[in-house]
């Protein structure tokens, strides 16, 4: 396993281990009202202006197969962007949790990147904007950074196999 892997899967168990198990019904969608604040933030801060909001819906069941996760490990995922949707696990959704609004306002960051024209170095350059923005919202609504800057550093690093990618 990868340095990066590790990072990766010791995020994903402290997201999990720190959300309270909310009962949410897996296939739950996130209504609209609820994407709409966090999508203006986004693009406030991205100066992006998304053209529609994503579908998003709160499944566990769903983030495994849209990710092909295999395997345990991977099966931790939190949350992921899909052209045009977000999946977000339902056993860490609560509406009311900042942490659980973080992991939307990040995948809405990678949802404006689908906008933006920009062209990125890599696919894990991405990374560095979706994190930094949701640690910059988590700390405007008073919780602590999501994730370090040296975190952030290496999950963004380009790797000799990455290609270029526009997003």
């Amino acid at each position: 396993m990868t340095k990066s892997n590790i990072l990766l899967l010791m995020f994903t168990m402290f997201a999990l281990t720190n959300c309270a198990d909310t009962s949410t019904a897996d296939g739950t969608i996130i209504q609209p009202e609820t994407i709409k604040p966090l999508a203006s933030w986004v693009e406030k801060e991205t100066g992006v202006q998304m053209a529609a909001l994503p579908i998003t819906e709160a499944s566990g069941m769903r983030l495994k197969t849209a990710l092909g996760l295999q395997g345990v490990q991977q099966a931790r995922a939190v949350a992921a962007y899909i052209p045009g949707q977000i999946i977000i696990n339902n056993i860490i959704w609560d509406p009311q949790s900042l942490v659980s609004q973080s992991y939307l306002v990040h995948e809405l960051v990678h949802h404006a990147q689908l906008f933006s024209g920009k062209t990125y170095p890599c696919p894990e350059a991405k990374e560095r904007e979706a994190y930094t923005l949701q640690n910059k919202w988590l700390v405007e609504h008073g919780e602590s950074p999501m994730v370090s800057e040296g975190w952030i550093d290496n999950i963004s690093e380009c790797k000799a196999s990455s290609r270029q990618m526009a997003f």
